[in-house]
């Protein structure tokens, strides 16, 4: 049985039931980390991104969507904390409109790689995400977002029980020990 695995589907198990006891605090703690990985991305796309394709578009934009993502991101980390109460709705909404204009500077991006014939996977998958996200992230606020949040701790309960039940299931019915040749001794 693999421990970390199981501690990684207890952790899971824990996030399902704090999601569905709180689902507002969740939402508080969900901006801040979206905060932070906004600031990533951020980085990320100033360090690395930018310079794929020489294009000065291209790194026109990357440098854009890097600098407002590092400021929208500590923005979503220090405001909510410091003025609590409404401005954790307003995070939510800025947030939300910054992933679709994330999403738009994305595919703006996979068609100057698919000019230059690079690959575009990661620029994709990063829009997608980026779109489902604000949706659910305008979905929040209203009762839905309520019942969204439980239903997602739900489904982590639910998917942490199947992993601890099949690490249970498959674990080894015995151990053998590992057998060493003497010349390792000797060392």
């Amino acid at each position: 049985m693999r421990k970390s695995y199981l501690m990684l589907a207890a952790l899971t198990a824990i996030i399902g039931i704090m999601m569905i006891l709180a689902p507002t605090e969740c939402v508080k703690v969900s901006v801040i980390v979206l905060g932070i990985a906004a600031i990533i991305n951020g980085l990320h796309s100033l360090v690395s991104v930018r310079n794929v394709l020489p294009n000065s578009t291209f790194c026109t934009v990357e440098t854009v969507k890097g600098f407002s993502s590092i400021i929208l991101g500590a923005l979503a980390v220090l405001l909510p904390l410091v003025f609590a109460g409404i401005l954790w709705t307003v995070m939510i909404y800025v947030i939300a409109v910054y992933l679709f204009l994330s999403a738009i500077a994305e595919i703006f991006n996979i068609t100057q790689l698919k000019t230059a014939n690079l690959e575009t996977h990661s620029f994709s998958t990063e829009a997608i995400v980026s779109i489902v996200l604000a949706v659910i992230l305008f979905c929040l606020p209203a009762k839905i977002g309520v019942i969204l949040i439980r239903l997602g701790g739900i489904a982590l309960l639910i998917g942490s029980a199947a992993c601890i039940y099949l690490e249970w299931k498959h674990k080894p019915l015995s151990i053998e020990a590992e057998i060493l040749p003497d010349d390792d001794f000797e060392k």
